[in-house]
Parts: structure tokens; sequence; C-alpha cells
């Protein structure tokens, strides 16, 4: 390897070969000596970056009750959570190759706020490959992990399915009883039945008999898709409906059964004392609907519309993925029990007298008033959105499993209620008392938009992005959707130059070490637009006063930098460069050691502790177009640059992967470069001048010791494993007597 001796002798012939200029300042003279670096090669492929990028493709069940997500992914490092994604995600656009994750890190954490409240993977780096965040996944309630109570969207059943037939199996319906028959045409054929009967109406035909006895459920009817059928009064009789069914002041007996696929129109009022079934369908009812308390309505992913008032004696149940709309009032009887787990809308008042249920994500609209005579407590839960004009209860109205929001007029609780658990209640009438355990009265609850439900505080696009606010990070930035941080949030990694370029020099990486924060603003197509630094500058071991870049890309030449936090640092010494042939800006932050010292020769924190603190840099760059990355300017002149190696994370963007149109190319192929095709500001070997992206603020070689001196498995990760963690602080990694590190 080559190693530093420090002589008297100043060896001017081999600094003129290696640079274009040697500072006039009096400095320590080095001496280079050829070594075993030499002989270590790097192989084809291996571009040295200990940071993996992982295919990511993480992504939204199709079964999601929400449409529209935030997302957070944390990396997991001593049970300690760090941020690295803080977005959105919808069933349209999966998040992809998002997050950077060291070889060390092996688990993470995606958090969802999913229609049903927040929930938790922990997954290892692999399995962001093909993550799909579902309902059921694991959560984190009142602190403590478990499994989610909340059901996963339901799926219809082979007992579900539409029935099929085939017509020819049957000969034709001509009045009779005692068998199967089919009608393929136009009938009003009568029929009094005894015995067990089946009536297929096939596609192209249709029944409306006229008269119909069927007082022992004896028939059985399935009308086809394309067919049709018509009947009044009372029915004894069992339907399955895959066409068209249509009823006048239908009421349905005990004994009969009714399941529709398709479409039923009832003209009048519709009443029944069995079970109703919509599977997928629509019911439209011009009257009113009396459930009696042996009547049971499941809706079941289809449509109800309802012309007039509805009284419940019996069981409603609106299930998943279905919508109920009611043009008057809505009563449940002292025997009569509602369950929302959709869409329900009631342009009237809504009576309850015994059990109402609002759950799974469900959303409730009610004009008129909300009256809970019961003394059972009302369940608002599970990211339920229930709106209505006022309140008046006898019971507790309670939430669980995730904020429910609860938007009313006025309130009234009877006796010792209120509201109790997770509900957001949005009135101007609530009161302390009213306010139990969890409950909260801001009105800003966020609560993701899905098939049933719009949402809640999510409506509003300020910024017009695209992406609405509750899910969009900054709703008033056009520029922003999502936050990302390469680093992890708070936390640095650290890029090590060697300034001698095109000569490798001693290699002991320390000529300038930066250490680098980022927080990435994202546009809703994925694109940096925005970005946030903290910067520390913690050695400068080489005697040129190198400048640091800091280069975008900017196609209008509009991007700007701010300095937050400078204590020691002026944002006159930023110089803005704009390179028109690449359309990008380069931030040039010149006479960086002027941070620590006057003396622009000075090595710094590299030979000896010269310093004891490290000042941060922080600032803004905005108007980014897409991408943006570093490189070193050695000695602050123009065109001497000395760049990373190829990042393939910018092969859409190449004009980061070859320096700018001011760079010295004849430095290329002199002394040690061997710059080719892609593979630029490498030696023969196979080396860079630079070694980037390694994930720590990490200590750096002392002052003429190599890196492979520094981190003896440096070269194991070169030539045999280049998922080894050669850099941390374990497994013998780091020899500390060669390294410095300022505390």
């Amino acid at each position: 390897m080559k190693t530093k001796i420090y002589s008297l002798i100043f060896f001017a012939a081999l600094l003129i070969s290696c640079s274009h200029d040697f500072p006039k300042e009096e400095t320590a003279v080095v001496e280079y000596i050829d070594g075993d670096m030499t002989t270590l090669v790097v192989p084809s492929g291996h571009d040295l970056r200990p940071v993996a990028l992982q295919n990511t493709s993480i992504n939204l069940s199709a079964e999601s009750q929400a449409d529209l997500v935030k997302v957070k992914i944390y990396k997991i490092e001593d049970d300690v959570n760090v941020l690295l994604f803080s977005g959105f995600l919808d069933k349209e656009k999966s998040i992809n190759s998002i997050v950077k994750i060291p070889n060390h890190v092996s688990l993470l954490s995606v958090q969802a706020d999913l229609a049903t409240g927040t929930k938790e993977w922990i997954v290892t780096p692999t399995e962001l490959e093909s993550l799909v965040l579902e309902d059921d996944a694991v959560v984190d309630v009142d602190g403590e992990e478990g499994k989610s109570a909340v059901k996963t969207a339901s799926k219809t059943t082979a007992s579900d399915d539409a029935p099929t037939w085939t017509c020819n199996d049957y000969s034709n319906f001509t009045g009779n009883d005692n068998g199967s028959f089919k009608i393929s045409s136009t009938s009003t054929q009568g029929i009094n039945v005894d015995k067990k009967t089946t009536i297929y109406i096939c596609s192209g035909g249709s029944w409306k008999p006229g008269y119909l006895n069927d007082n022992s459920n004896n028939l059985t009817i399935y009308v086809a898709s394309g067919a049709t059928l018509t009947l009044s009064g009372t029915i004894n009789s069992t339907i399955y409906n895959v066409g068209t069914f249509n009823g006048t002041n239908l009421n349905l007996s005990e004994k009969s059964e009714f399941n529709n696929w398709a479409t039923a129109n009832i003209t009048g009022n519709f009443s029944f004392s069995t079970d109703v079934t919509n599977y997928g369908g629509s019911i439209n009812i011009s009257g009113s609907v009396n459930v009696s308390d042996k009547g049971h309505i499941d809706n079941e992913g289809g449509t109800i519309n309802i012309g007039g008032h509805t009284t419940i004696s019996g069981k409603f149940h609106n299930k998943e993925n279905s919508t109920t709309n009611v043009a008057g009032h809505f009563t449940v009887n002292s025997s009569g029990e509602f369950d929302n787990e959709c869409r329900t809308i009631i342009s009237g008042n809504f009576i309850n007298n015994q059990k109402v249920n609002f759950t799974n994500a469900s959303y409730t609209v009610i004009t008129g008033s909300f009256t809970n005579n019961s003394n059972g407590e009302v369940s608002i839960k599970e990211g339920s959105i229930f709106k209505c004009a006022s309140i008046l209860s006898n019971a507790k109205i309670k939430g669980s499993k995730a904020y429910s929001i609860i938007e009313t007029g006025a309130i009234t609780f009877n006796g010792n209620s209120g509201f109790e658990g997770e509900i957001d209640v949005c009135s101007s009438s609530v009161t302390a008392s009213m306010i139990g355990n969890k409950v909260l009265s801001t009105c800003t609850s966020f609560i993701s938009p899905g098939g049933c439900s719009p949402g809640y505080n999510n409506v509003v696009d300020a910024d017009k992005d695209g992406v609405i606010a509750g899910v969009d990070v900054d709703d008033n930035n056009p520029n922003i959707a999502s936050y990302n941080y390469p680093q992890g949030q708070g936390s640095y990694y650290t890029t090590l130059y060697e300034d001698l370029y095109p000569c490798m020099g001693d290699y002991d990486l320390n000529d300038l070490v930066h250490n680098y924060s980022y927080n990435e603003g994202v546009n809703a197509s994925g694109a940096v637009t925005e970005i946030s630094f903290d910067y520390k500058f913690p050695a400068m071991g080489g005697a040129f006063n190198n400048s640091f870049v800091l280069r975008v890309v900017d196609e209008d030449d509009n991007a700007t930098l701010s300095l937050n936090n400078a204590t020691r640092y002026a944002v006159s010494n930023v110089q803005r460069l704009h390179d028109s042939q690449n359309k990008t800006t380069l931030f040039i932050f010149t006479k960086i050691k002027s941070i620590y010292t006057t003396n622009i020769g000075a090595v710094v924190n590299t030979a000896r502790t010269d310093y004891t603190d490290i000042p941060v840099i922080s600032g803004t760059v905005l108007n980014i177009n897409g991408a943006y990355d570093e490189f070193l300017m050695q000695d602050g002149t123009f065109g001497y640059e000395i760049h990373p190696l190829y990042n393939s994370l910018h092969a859409n963007y190449p004009a980061l992967n070859n320096p700018s149109m001011y760079n010295v190319s004849t430095n290329f192929l002199r002394c040690d470069d061997k710059s080719s095709g892609i593979n630029l500001f490498v030696n023969a070997n196979g080396f860079p001048w630079v070694l980037n992206d390694l994930p720590m603020d990490l200590p750096w070689p002392k002052e003429g010791v190599s890196i492979l001196e520094a981190y003896p498995n440096f070269s194991v990760f070169v030539m045999s494993n280049s998922s080894l963690d050669w850099y941390s602080d374990k497994n013998g990694n780091r020899n500390n007597d060669k390294l410095k590190k300022l505390k």
C-alpha cells in the first residue's frame, strides 16, 4: 500500500505532476512509497458503495377500505425507529425504490394510516420487494402490538355467487306445478302451487302471472340476466333475481325469500318478514320500507334506494362496499337492529329505540337529527364518519380501534352519558362534561378516503398538486407531497475524499470528510423538487483549500440556496454557477477551512486534535428538477473536479454521472487516472478518489494512514464480500489506533 512519510524535503516535481497548484504557505511535506494497494483490484460491477438500494414495491391492497393512505417507513437500529419516508400511497401507484437500506439494517417498520386505524408491519429489507398493505396487519393499539380486531374485506363465497342454469334442460311452462319449467318468451300464465315447483325465466323471457297462489312456499323462481319477473301483493315464494324484478306494494311473508344480484324496482311500499339479500345488485323502492321483527335484510355490496320512510323491527345490515339511501325518516324500533359498515345517507331524521352500530370505516350522513332513545351505547368506531344536524342520546356514544369523526350541531345527553373513547367531536355545542377518556374535540382528525367514505379533512388540495390534505405532507407547497430521508431523519452519512487526483497519493481519504443528512421534498410524481441539508466537515487533511460542491438538476436555471444555520460560515461564501450544457446548477462551498482556521494550508483534525467542536451548516435548496449529487473542487479551482463513482440511481440524470462542463478533461488518463466509458475517476485497479454513502458519522484515517490500515476489513469488502459492513464498529472492522474521531 501507499504510506505517507513526513520529510523536510519538498518533492515539488511529484506534486506538480499530480496537482495544478500547491498552496503557497509552508506545510508538511509528504513522500509516497508503493505498497500493496496496487495489488488490490476492485471486481467489475462493484462500485464500493456500502449502501445497497433495495428494490422496493409497496402496494395498497385492492381490498383496502382506504384508497389513499399515509405511510411512514422507519429503519430499526438498536431498538430505535429512524424515519426514512413520510408520504402517501394509493391503489393506483406503488412506492418504488425510495429507501436506501444499509447492509447492517436488519428490520424496518412500515406504518400506514388505513381506514380502520394505523397498522404496522415489521419486515426485513428483502420483504420490501413485495409488501402489500392490508387492513388486518399487525397494529399498535394503545402502545401495545397486537392483531387488529378489524376483519378483512368480505369475500363472496361460492354460495353467494349468482346461480346459473341451462334453459334447454327444462320443458316450457304451461301453468302446471310439480316440476321444473322454463319461460323463454312473454308469459302471463298464472299458477296454483301445491307441490315443489321451479320456474326458470330465461334471457329474453318475462313473466307477469295473472295469479300466483303459493301458500306453502313450494315455488322457487329464477330470473336470468335479460329476463323480467313482475309481481305484486303478498309473496310466499323464493326468488333468485339475476335479471330484472318489478314489484308493486310488495309484501314478502316469512315463508318467502328474496335474493338479488341485479335490479329490483318496487313501486309503492315494501314490507317483509323474511330474509332479503342484495348481492351487489340494486334495489329501488319508491315508497316506504317496513322490516318486521322476523325480517332481516343484508346489503352485501350493493345499493338500496328507498324513496320513503324506513322502519326496522328486525335487522338491517348495510355491509362492506354497500350503499343505502333513504329519502325519509329512519326508525329502529325496540326489537330492531341496524349496522352500517359502509355508506348510509338519510335525508330525514334517525330515531333509534334499540341497537345501532356505525363501524368499519363507515360513512353516515343524516340530514336531520339523531335521537337515541335506547339505554344501550351507540358504537361509532374504526375510523367511521358520522354527520347529523343534532344529537339527543340517553346513552354513551363510544369509539374504539382508530379515531372516528362526529360532525353535528346541538348535542344533548340525558343522565350521565357522553362521548367516550376514540372519537373526535366536531361541534360548537360540545362541552367538557360530555368528553370522556380519549375523546377529542379538534375537528382535525384525518380519516383516509375509501370506497365507502370520502374521508375527512382530505377533500382539500390547497396547493393543487393532486394530493389531498391529510396525506400530503405539505398542502401549502405544490412541489412537495412526500418527504424522503435517505440517511434517516437526524442521521448522518459520510463521504471521504482523496484530493491528489489524478494521482492516488497516500489514499488516506481524509482530505475532506463530509458528514451529511438530507430531507428530500418529493412531488406527486416521485421526483425530488427541494432538499434541506445538514452538513458537517469534521476533517480536512489536505494542504489544498478544497471546495465542496452541491450540484442539482436545474433545467430553468432558477434553483436557489439559502442557509438556515451557519454561525461560522457565511452564505456569501457559497458561489452559484450554472452549467448550461448539462442543465445543472453548482453551489460551491468555498473557504470551508475558514470555519476552523485562517491558515488555508492547514491540516485540520487528522494529524492531531486541533479543534474540539464541529459546526453544522444547514440550508435549503429550492426548484430542483429531480435529483442532485456532490463532488469536490480541488483547491477551490474551477475545472479541477473529483467525483464519486457512477451512480445507477442517476441513470435517468446522465449529467450527474459526468463532470460539469467546466471540468479539465486532460486529467483523465494522467498520472493514476484510467477513466473509461462510464467508469470515470478511477485508477487502473478500479479504485476511486471518493468513498461515499458510508451509512454513519464515522471516524476517518489519521494523517498518512491508508483506508486499508484504518479499516482492516475493507479489503475483504472489496475482494470477496460486497455486503460486508466494513465501516461499522464491530467484528474488528476498525483499527482505532489508526483513526481520528472528535468527541
